[in-house]
C-alpha cells in the first residue's frame, strides 16, 4: 500500500510540474449529447464516434448492417445533427498563458462555438484542427457546440457550383454522388464493395491544453547509413499557440539502443515561431552500426525498433513536452533503372525496373490492398480489429499492404503495429477514382491534410512510398468518366492537385521515400511522358492494376507481364455463417433473392462469379444444394485465380523482374461478396488467404501448364541464401487413387532472392489421359524445412475422369495443448480413402480457427491443428465440425 501511495504521488508531482496539462474531452469525461435539425432526436453523444453509432446505440436505428439498412437508414445523413458538450475549467487549467481546443478529426463539414462564440469550422475529415480558445473559456462549466452539415447536400450543392466528374457512383451501389468534393472518406458515398454510410461526428479525439511555453506536437525522422554509423537526425515540430512566440528551452533526444545502453544529445533553443505559432528543431545523432540491429520486413528478418524520447524542458520545469516514438533503422530505395542493369539483354530488358531495395537488398513484396476495417471510420480505428487483420496478413506471409486511397490515413497504433510486425505500407493519399477540385479553398485544405499527416506517419519504420491517388492518371487517359473533350482542362487539375501542390510537400518532408504520382502508373516514365502516359498501364514500368473475370483465371497464360503488381483480384462470397450476421431470413439465403441482389454491389458481379465457376467446376442449377455450393466453389474460383496469378507474377521475377504482388483486398466492411480474403465480423478466413500462406511461401515449387501443355517448373527462393542440390520430386497421380502411378526426381538450383527455371522437360501426356491424371510438386533440400505442396491440372476438374466419392472421418484429440499465446491447441485427424479437392473443414465456433484448410489430399491421413482462444473441449470441437469438398 505504501508503494501505492508513493506512486500516486510520484504522478501528481510529475503532473505539476510538467507545464502541459491536458484535459481529455472524450464521453467518459464530457457529458455529450447529440439532436437533430428539428430536435425530434435527442441522445447521448460519444466521442470519439458518429452519428450511425450513437443512433445504432440508442437503439433509434437497428444493426447498420443488417439486411437493407444501409438504405434505410440514409435518412440520418441527409439530416443535420448538432454535438453538445459540456465541461469544467479550473481556475488552474485557465491560468497558463496558452488554452488550445484540439480536434483530431472531424467529419467533416462543421461549425465549431464555444459558450456561444463562433471559434472556427471545418472542412476535412483527415485534418488536426486547432483553435486557441483562451478568451472564449471560463472558470466553472463550459458549453461547446459542434453544428453538423448533411455531407450530402454539402456535396451536391458544391458540385452544382463547379462540376467536376464523375457524376455519381453506379446505380448497383446503392450510394451518393460526388464524393471526390469533399474530403472525406471517399468510399463513405459507397464502393463495390460497400455500402453508403456518410457519416458525421467527432471520429477521432477531442481535448484542451494548457500551457505556457511550447509542446512537441510530432517527430519526424532521418537516417542515412554510411561508413559504419547511423546518422539519425530528429526534427521536433513544436508548436506555441497560434500567434508569433518565442520559444526558450531545451531540447534533448534519449535513444536506448543494443546494450541496453542510452545515448543522449541536447541543444539550446531560443527561437521566434512562425506567424502560426509553429517551429521546428532539429537534432542529429551518430549512432555506430554495432549498437543497431537492422529492421527488415516479415519473412525477411527480425523487426527490431528502439524507443527514442524527445524532451522539451526550461529551467523551471524538468520536462516541458515529452514525445516517445520507436524507431527502426533500415534503409529503403525504390529503384527505377534500365532493365537491362538485372535482365540483360533479353525479351524483358525494355524500360525500367521497379523494385523495393532494402538495407541493400532487391526484395519482392508480397502483400495486399488494405480498405477501412469498418465503414464508421470511428469504429475503423478499432485496436483489436486492427491486430486481427495486421496478425492475419502476417500469418499469411504478407510483407507489405497498399492502404488504398479511398479510405483514410489510419490510426497511429496501425502503424505502430505494421512496424512491430515488418509489415510495409505503400500508402496512397486519399483521391480514388475520380477527377478533383482545384478551387482555392480545396488545394489549402488539402496542403494541410497533407503536411500533417505526412509529418504525423513519417517517422514510421513500415512507411515505404507515398502515391497521389488511386487510378486517377489511368482513368483520366482512358476516359472513364466521359473527361475526353476537357481533357487539357482535367489533366492541368490533376497537375496542380498532385504534382504542383502534393508533391513539393511530400518531397520537403520526407526526402527519403519515393513519391508516385498516381497507383498504377509508370513512375519515372509517366513524370517524363507529362504525369497522364500515353498508357499509364505499359508493363515495362512502374506498377499495374489487372482485372479480368471473362478469360479463364486458372490459366497463367492469359495474365500480362508487369514490374509491379499493386492491385489484382476476383470476387468471391462470404461463407453463409458469416453472412447470417447479417440476415436471419431463410428467403434471403438464394442467389434470386432481393438480399442478395442488393449486396452486390459490382456491376454484373455474379455473372462473372458464375462465369469464373463454369470454366473451372460442375456446377448445375438444379443441384438441390446450389446455393451453399455457390457460396463454396465461389471461394474455390477466387483463391485458384489469386494463387495462378499470383504465382504467374513471382515466376515472372525470373524474365521480367516482376518485384511485387499485392492481391485485392484483404479486409472487407460488411457481409457481401467482394475481393476479400478475410470475412468481415466473423474474422474468418476464406479459401483464398489459407492458399496465400502457402504462393507467398518464401520457398516455393511453381509449376506453369503452358498452352502447348508442356509444363515450366520455376524454383522462387525469397531467402539470402541460394538452394543447390535440391531435388524436385514430381508424382503423377490418377484422380481414382491415391498412390502416385509415377514419380520422378529432378535436380533443381536456385540463387538468393530469385526465381529460376528449372531445366526440368516434364512429358506431355497423350490427350486421352490427361482428363484421367494430375501431377503433384515437391521439394527436398538441405536447409530448407517445409515447402508446399504445388499442382497442375491439365484440364479443368469439370472434365476430369474417375475421382471418387470420399469416406471422410474426422477425429479430434482429447489431448490439450497451449501455444505460446496461451491457445488451446486440438490435433484434428482426417482420414479419407480417395482423393479430396478442397476439402474445408469449418465449425461454428467462434474465437478459434484451422490451421490450414482447402486442402488437396492425395495420402490418406492428415492432422491439422485447431486453435482456440475460448475454452472449449475437444467433445465441441468434434461435435460442430463440418466439412465441404468439390465433387462433380
Amino acid at each position: 500500500m505504501g508503494l501505492l501511495y508513493l506512486i500516486i504521488f510520484f504522478v501528481l508531482i510529475t503532473y505539476t510540474h510538467c507545464i502541459i496539462r491536458i484535459k481529455s474531452l472524450n464521453s467518459e469525461y464530457t457529458d455529450w449529447t447529440v439532436e437533430n435539425k428539428n430536435k425530434s432526436i435527442s441522445l447521448p453523444g460519444s466521442v470519439p464516434g458518429g452519428i450511425y453509432s450513437d443512433l445504432q446505440r440508442a437503439g433509434v436505428i437497428g444493426d447498420i448492417l443488417y439486411r437493407f439498412n444501409d438504405v434505410l437508414t440514409r435518412w440520418v445523413a441527409y439530416d443535420t445533427w448538432t454535438y453538445t458538450g459540456r465541461f469544467n475549467v479550473t481556475p488552474n487549467e485557465l491560468n497558463t498563458r496558452i488554452a488550445s481546443l484540439v480536434f483530431d478529426g472531424v467529419d467533416t463539414i462543421a461549425f465549431v462555438e464555444l459558450n456561444d462564440h463562433p471559434i472556427g469550422s471545418t472542412n476535412n475529415m483527415f485534418v488536426r484542427y486547432v483553435y486557441d480558445v483562451k478568451q472564449y473559456l471560463k472558470i466553472g462549466q463550459n458549453e461547446l457546440k459542434i453544428y453538423f452539415a448533411s455531407p450530402i447536400e454539402v456535396a451536391k450543392s458544391r458540385s452544382e457550383k463547379n462540376f467536376i466528374a464523375p457524376d455519381c457512383v453506379p446505380a448497383v451501389y446503392h450510394g451518393e454522388c460526388h464524393a471526390n468534393q469533399l474530403r472525406k472518406m471517399q468510399a463513405s458515398f459507397a464502393w463495390d464493395w460497400g455500402p453508403a454510410f456518410p457519416s458525421v461526428g467527432l471520429w477521432k479525439p477531442v481535448y484542451l491544453e494548457f500551457y505556457n511555453s511550447a509542446i512537441i506536437r510530432s517527430v519526424t525522422t532521418h537516417t542515412v547509413k554510411k561508413d559504419g554509423h547511423w546518422y539519425l537526425k530528429i526534427t521536433a515540430h513544436l508548436e506555441s499557440g497560434q500567434n508569433r512566440n518565442q520559444v526558450q528551452g531545451f531540447l534533448s533526444v534519449a535513444i536506448t539502443v543494443e546494450g541496453p545502453q542510452k545515448i543522449t544529445v541536447g541543444r539550446n533553443l531560443d527561437v521566434n515561431t512562425r506567424d502560426d505559432g509553429k517551429i521546428e528543431a532539429e537534432i542529429e545523432m551518430t549512432l555506430s552500426e554495432n549498437v543497431i540491429r537492422e529492421w527488415w520486413p516479415n519473412g525477411y528478418g527480425d523487426q527490431n525498433l528502439y524507443d527514442l524520447h524527445v524532451f522539451l524542458s526550461n529551467k523551471i520545469y524538468k520536462a516541458v513536452s515529452v514525445k516517445h516514438i520507436q524507431v527502426g533503422f533500415r534503409t529503403i530505395e525504390v529503384i527505377e533503372t534500365n532493365a537491362t542493369t538485372v535482365l540483360g539483354n533479353s525479351t524483358g530488358a525494355e524500360g525500367l525496373t521497379f523494385f523495393f531495395k532494402i538495407n541493400g537488398y532487391p526484395l519482392f513484396m508480397k502483400g495486399s490492398n488494405w480498405i477501412p476495417a469498418h465503414i464508421l471510420p470511428e469504429l475503423g480505428t478499432d485496436r483489436k480489429a486492427a491486430d486481427d487483420l495486421l496478425n492475419y496478413a502476417r500469418d499469411g506471409g504478407m510483407s507489405m499492404l497498399r492502404v488504398w486511397g479511398g479510405g483514410v490515413y489510419e490510426s497511429d497504433y496501425f502503424y505502430e503495429r505494421c512496424d512491430q510486425l515488418g509489415i510495409l505500407i505503400w500508402q496512397d493519399f486519399l483521391f480514388a477514382c475520380a477527377m478533383y477540385p482545384v478551387d482555392a479553398e480545396f488545394l489549402k485544405s488539402v496542403q494541410t491534410e497533407v503536411e500533417q499527416n505526412v509529418i504525423r506517419l513519417q517517422h514510421h519504420t513500415s512507411i515505404a512510398l507515398w502515391a497521389g491517388n488511386n487510378e486517377n492518371e489511368v482513368a483520366l487517359r482512358g476516359n472513364w468518366y466521359g473527361t475526353q473533350p476537357k481533357f487539357y482542362k482535367y489533366k492541368a487539375d490533376y497537375i496542380k492537385l498532385y504534382v504542383d501542390t502534393i508533391k513539393p510537400i511530400v518531397n520537403s518532408l520526407d526526402p527519403g521515400r519515393r513519391y508516385v504520382v498516381s497507383s498504377p502508373s509508370n513512375g519515372i516514365e509517366s513524370e517524363t511522358e507529362g504525369y497522364i502516359a500515353r498508357n499509364p498501364y505499359d508493363s515495362r514500368y512502374g506498377d499495374t492494376h489487372y482485372y479480368n473475370y471473362l478469360a479463364d483465371s486458372w490459366d497463367p497464360n492469359i495474365y500480362p507481364t508487369t514490374r509491379f503488381a499493386s492491385e489484382y483480384g476476383f470476387q468471391s462470397l462470404p461463407s453463409i455463417i458469416t453472412m447470417k450476421t447479417a440476415s436471419n431470413e431463410t428467403e434471403d439465403f438464394k442467389m434470386d433473392s432481393e438480399f442478395f441482389r442488393h449486396r452486390q454491389h459490382s456491376p454484373n458481379g455474379y455473372y462473372y462469379i458464375r462465369k469464373q465457376i463454369n470454366k473451372r467446376l460442375k456446377l448445375s442449377k438444379n443441384d438441390t444444394n446450389y446455393f451453399e455450393k455457390f457460396v463454396f466453389y465461389s471461394q474455390i474460383s477466387q483463391a485458384m485465380a489469386i494463387k495462378t496469378e499470383t504465382e504467374f507474377y513471382r515466376q515472372s521475377q525470373a524474365d521480367w523482374y516482376t518485384m511485387g504482388a499485392l492481391y485485392w483486398q484483404l479486409n472487407d466492411v460488411w457481409q457481401a461478396p467482394s475481393w476479400s480474403s478475410i470475412e468481415y465480423g466473423t474474422g474468418k478466413w476464406k479459401i483464398l488467404h489459407y492458399f496465400a500462406r502457402s504462393f507467398f511461401a518464401p520457398v516455393l515449387v511453381s509449376p506453369r501448364l503452358l498452352l502447348s501443355g508442356d509444363v515450366d517448373v520455376y524454383l522462387i527462393n525469397d531467402r539470402f541464401v541460394p538452394i543447390v542440390e535440391a531435388q524436385i520430386i514430381v508424382d503423377v497421380y490418377n484422380w481414382s487413387s491415391l498412390t502416385a502411378i509415377d514419380t520422378k526426381s529432378y535436380q533443381a538450383e536456385v540463387g538468393p532472392l530469385s526465381s529460376k527455371r528449372q531445366n526440368i522437360n516434364i512429358q506431355v501426356w497423350d490427350n486421352r489421359h490427361k482428363s484421367e491424371i494430375f501431377w503433384r510438386f515437391t521439394l527436398k533440400a538441405e536447409g530448407v524445412p517445409s515447402s508446399p505442396f504445388n499442382y497442375v491440372f491439365p484440364i479443368p476438374l469439370k472434365s476430369i475422369k474417375g475421382l471418387k466419392k470420399p469416406n471422410i472421418q474426422i477425429t479430434v484429440s482429447k489431448l490439450q495443448n497451449r501455444d505460446n499465446n496461451n491457445n488451446l491447441v486440438f490435433n484434428v485427424d482426417v482420414k479419407v480413402d480417395a482423393i479430396v479437392l478442397f476439402l474445408w473443414l469449418d465449425t461454428t465456433l467462434t474465437g478459434g480457427y484451422f490451421e490450414e484448410n482447402g486442402f488437396v489430399v492425395t495420402q490418406p491421413y492428415l492432422r491439422v491443428k485447431y486453435i482456440s482462444k475460448i475454452n472449449i473441449t475437444s467433445k465441441t470441437l468434434y461435435d460442430t465440425t463440418t466439412y465441404q469438398y468439390y465433387l462433380h
